[in-house]
């Protein structure tokens, strides 16, 4: 990739915090505070501090110390697409009342 294109990329990223909706609605519980470890570099952060790419079809949480593609999620009428692949682990944490 370009340093040109390389730019753009970055201009239009956001963090892991912009599909916190789109997380909450698939796991029914807030998600941008679990970690998450990526299975490339083995870096271990909150999701919410996955770099968020949302201007295409779908989204794709990559890793910020390595860019690796951790989380790939893609909404369509009928369902929603989650590809974590790149995630040595999400951690959930449970809830008890």
């Amino acid at each position: 990739m370009d340093d040109e294109q390389g730019d753009l990329n970055r201009a239009l990223m956001l963090d892991g915090n912009a599909v916190a909706g789109l997380l909450r609605e698939v796991f029914a519980l807030e998600m941008t505070a679990s970690p998450t470890r990526c299975g490339h570099c083995g870096a271990v952060g909150a999701l919410g501090t996955l770099l968020a790419f949302t201007h295409a079809p779908g989204i794709v949480l990559r890793c910020p110390a390595c860019e690796q593609v951790i989380l790939r999620m893609v909404e369509t009428t009928d369902a929603i697409y989650l590809d974590a692949r790149g995630a040595a682990y999400l951690r959930l944490e449970r809830h008890t009342s």
